[in-house]
């Protein structure tokens, strides 16, 4: 798969702000902030933390990424209908020529 546009990051925080989560497109975790009095809790409430906050970092990733997915999608498809459009109003073009040809040489 390729990469995604990295204009799309998710963010998720925990432990009421204490820790912050940052993910590129790729899913990849690109910034991590822990306020100094979430460590005075100990390892075990800072891990949770920690997991909580990119947990929600991924759900909102993926909440950006649907986002951005539809509006490709409308956007692909009225892209498809400005196509079939073009291509019906050259295929008429081609007609009347070779009818004006046609018309020339009779």
């Amino acid at each position: 798969m390729g990469d995604v546009d990295d204009e799309v990051r998710g963010s998720g925080a925990a432990a009421e702000g204490a820790v912050r989560a940052v993910l590129d497109a790729n899913g990849r975790l690109t910034g991590l902030e822990l306020e100094p009095e979430l460590l005075e809790r100990g390892a075990p409430a800072v891990a949770e933390a920690v997991r909580e906050a990119v947990t929600a970092a991924q759900d909102d990733l993926a909440e950006r990424l649907r986002t951005d997915s539809g509006a490709m999608g409308a956007f692909e498809d009225q892209l498809d209908q400005l196509t079939a459009g073009f291509e019906k109003a050259i295929e008429k073009v081609t007609r009347d020529l070779a009818d004006a040809q046609k018309r020339l040489e009779g």
